[in-house]
């Protein structure tokens, strides 16, 4: 069964090891496997500035740049957590 995060615009839906990312307003959408997704957070007032994309070097690029308040955050925390969890238990058996 697929997972959902809802904020400010944006619908995030995890099945598996994809998250597709929604955007109310436009018809296409972004699509990451997790071993290549990313969110960077920095605080920002009394809340924080995520970005969910891409992850290139080290740095997360394009994707949804959003802001929480501190219980979105948290709500937000236990959804990626299903994500990081799905992208460590992937099965890599290595050359046959």
């Amino acid at each position: 069964m697929a997972a959902e995060f809802q904020h400010d615009g944006y619908i995030f839906v995890l099945d598996g090891r994809v998250m597709d990312v929604f955007h109310q307003g436009t018809p296409d959408a972004m699509r990451f496997h997790v071993a290549f997704m990313g969110v960077d957070v920095k605080p920002k007032g009394n809340g924080y500035k995520v970005r969910v994309g891409a992850v290139v070097s080290g740095q997360v690029y394009g994707g949804a740049l959003l802001t929480m308040d501190a219980a979105t955050f948290e709500r937000f925390r236990a959804f990626v957590a299903l994500a990081t969890a799905a992208r460590d238990a992937a099965v890599n058996p290595g050359p046959a």
